[in-house]
């Protein structure tokens, strides 16, 4: 009874069939933990059998399917959606890892940012780094972490941008 409930399960959870024994001894240890509970006067072993293998299997599907959910693993084998490609077919070694890890990656916006970041190099000074270091991190007073007042601050940030706009490098939106 428990080898053909936990290979429904299986089928049921679209699993391999090698986890049909596991899922049968995870029926049979808690059918034996519960065993001690049976009254002989109340109805039969096999339905009393029964009945824990129904709670346990809903409990192992409710596990699997929320194991599922958090770990959610795609294979580079998975066919896409549109289900012309797979998806190691749509990304290339040459994305890095964000690609591989499902962030957006754009050829032509690295090789702009590459050259902007080029361009400044000759724009900033070596007193802008720590008030640049403090933005790029968000801290929360980013003149208190590069050592700066804030009046200072204000005055070196709208020195910077007027800087990179003489430079060609247009201001965020």
């Amino acid at each position: 009874m428990a080898e053909r409930m936990s290979r429904g399960l299986c089928r049921r959870l679209g699993l391999p069939a090698h986890d049909a024994e596991d899922f049968a001894q995870d029926l049979l240890t808690d059918l034996l933990a519960r065993l001690p509970g049976f009254n002989p006067d109340q109805g039969g072993l096999g339905a009393f059998a029964l009945t824990c293998f129904r709670h346990h299997a809903a409990l192992l599907a409710h596990r699997t399917q929320r194991h599922r959910a958090l770990h959610h693993s795609i294979s580079l084998d998975d066919p896409l959606p549109d289900g012309g490609a797979t998806v190691g077919a749509v990304l290339s070694d040459a994305d890095g890892y964000g690609a591989w890890m499902g962030q957006q990656t754009d050829a032509f916006a690295d090789v702009n940012r590459r050259l902007d970041l080029e361009r400044i190099a000759d724009v900033l000074t070596e007193e802008d780094a720590p008030l640049c270091a403090a933005l790029a991190r968000g801290d929360v007073d980013p003149a208190r972490h590069a050592g700066l007042s804030r009046t200072t601050a204000f005055r070196r940030v709208r020195e910077m941008r007027l800087r990179l706009c003489a430079a060609g490098i247009a201001p965020a939106a």
